[in-house]
């Protein structure tokens, strides 16, 4: 005798987001340790939030008349149902936001794709209000969903499209993005495979994307149900996957990256960093195809910085990615620390 609906949802609905919030606050360990703490980790900390929501609505919509554990009336499940709808599309949005910051911290305030990307962190809290409002005035249009045993609105077609466009749009950004950004870098092939691999990673939410909407479409409300859970995982556990994948190598002793290394030089770039406990002077200079260098220096040093206006950096230059621990190079903001 297999398993019912009820107990096959309340199973996903706790295992996936639990995995998914340990994960995230493993990640949210290692930044604090490192005292890397920025506006994506707070993201993520905000999606464990929407992931207990998420959990609960869940619980209460499936808490059926005999099958317990509280015997919730209909009112109640249809707030379950509501929590449940609500929790899902925030968990999604403030993961991809997560991931786009994340993104945001390796763009230098000087090209022009950060701007770029800002211009993407507020169409992604666009959409993702934008769905919110959708979903729940087709739900409070046509409430016959509420009599019936389910309790589950039908989003319909509408909806359904929305949601592929705006998932689509969204997780191109978040691949295209970082590949432009890397796409001048002087990498090693497997590092640069590596980085690659983890920024399109977003691809996996997409597929679960395309096929719960698929279920959207279809009158199968229960696998419709079922994708979404898994679809919210996903897409937080990919969030994490930069931060984590970049403690475990650490872990296992790969520093490759982790400290200046002239390996990870952008061509026309040279990278004047010295080590710390060398006894040399703990400057950064980035220098590009002209003739003037930009010079920046920690903040235990001053805050002169000289460059050259004529210089094109979106276009030519894109700096070096170091991993330093906090009070070096990172405070300079010509180094970004994973």
């Amino acid at each position: 005798m297999g398993l019912t609906f009820t107990v096959q949802i309340r199973i996903l609905a706790t295992a996936l987001p639990a995995i998914a919030i340990i994960l995230t606050s493993l990640r949210l360990y290692y930044r604090a340790s490192r005292r890397h703490l920025g506006w994506d980790d707070a993201w993520a900390a905000s999606a464990i939030f929407c992931a207990f929501f998420l959990t609960a609505g869940a619980w209460t919509r499936s808490d059926i008349p005999g099958v317990g554990p509280f015997n919730h009336s209909v009112r109640v499940r249809i707030l379950g149902y509501y929590m449940l709808q609500v929790a899902f599309t925030c968990v999604l949005w403030v993961s991809r936001l997560s991931i786009l910051f994340s993104i945001i911290r390796l763009i230098p305030t000087m090209m022009r794709l950060r701007i770029v990307a800002n211009i993407c962190a507020f169409a992604f809290g666009f959409m993702w209000i934008g769905l919110v409002i959708l979903k729940l005035v087709v739900c409070e249009t046509n409430t016959e969903w509420k009599s019936r045993k389910g309790v589950q609105c039908v989003l319909g077609e509408a909806v359904a499209s929305v949601e592929i466009a705006t998932d689509f749009l969204a997780d191109l950004a978040l691949v295209l993005l970082p590949l432009r950004l890397l796409w001048r870098i002087s990498l090693p092939p497997g590092r640069r495979a590596l980085l690659i691999g983890i920024f399109s990673a977003s691809i996996l939410t997409t597929i679960a994307s395309i096929v719960h909407c698929v279920y959207v479409f279809s009158p199968n409300r229960n696998a419709e149900g079922i994708w979404a859970h898994v679809l919210a995982s996903t897409c937080m556990m990919v969030a994490n996957l930069a931060v984590l994948v970049t403690w475990l190598l650490r872990s296992l002793g790969y520093s490759g990256g982790s400290e200046p290394t002239t390996g990870m030089r952008t061509p026309g770039v040279s990278d004047g960093s010295a080590a710390k406990g060398t006894g040399g002077s703990n400057l950064t200079t980035l220098r590009f195809h002209s003739s003037n260098p930009i010079v920046l220096t920690t903040l235990d040093q001053g805050s002169t910085t000289r460059w050259d206006n004529s210089t094109d950096v979106d276009q030519k230059t894109t700096p070096s990615f170091t991993d330093t621990a906090a009070g070096e190079t990172g405070k300079s903001g010509a180094a970004y620390a994973v």
